[in-house]
């Protein structure tokens, strides 16, 4: 089928990912100063301009979700799925006895809240995205009915 626009058009492209954690918050007044888990449901939405080159087997792609898959996968699932997450200020963090019972202890220089990590996911990706697409929105599910949500326009 051939294109009848005349005009480029910005198109929104999202992709969701799961994993799970565990985290504590550190001197939380709360049930979450404990070491407890999540599923996470997190979706990412990149902006662009598809690609316009009908010979290209990418034409019309803004990007190949198995490209996004793999840069999500490298920065952010590949250090946070399955890992034990706490504030590197935690006395958590300095009991040697967990390093060296886990895998996958992941200190952080912040509070490992659902909006801090959705943060930190924000700047590892933008840092590692094709020039072509913008991240224009994330959002982390915690669980089922609480998330935090980013969008490049409140920024």
């Amino acid at each position: 089928m051939k294109s009848t626009r005349s005009f480029p058009s910005i198109i929104r492209v999202s992709k969701q990912f799961t994993f799970d954690m565990a985290h504590a918050l550190y001197g939380h007044d709360g049930l979450c100063r404990n070491i407890h888990g999540h599923t996470y449901h997190l979706t990412i939405t990149l902006k662009g301009i598809a690609l316009q080159n009908s010979g290209h087997p990418k034409d019309g792609m803004i990007i190949d979700f198995s490209d996004l898959k793999e840069i999500v996968q490298k920065q952010v699932l590949y250090n946070f799925d399955h890992a034990l997450v706490l504030n590197e200020k935690s006395p958590h963090a300095e009991l040697t006895l967990l390093k060296n019972s886990f895998d996958k202890v992941v200190l952080t220089p912040y509070q490992p809240t659902c909006e801090n990590l959705l943060l930190d996911i924000v700047e590892k990706l933008t840092n590692t995205l094709p020039e072509n697409v913008t991240l224009c929105a994330v959002r982390l599910n915690e669980t089922p009915t609480s998330y935090a949500e980013w969008f490049l326009q409140d920024n």
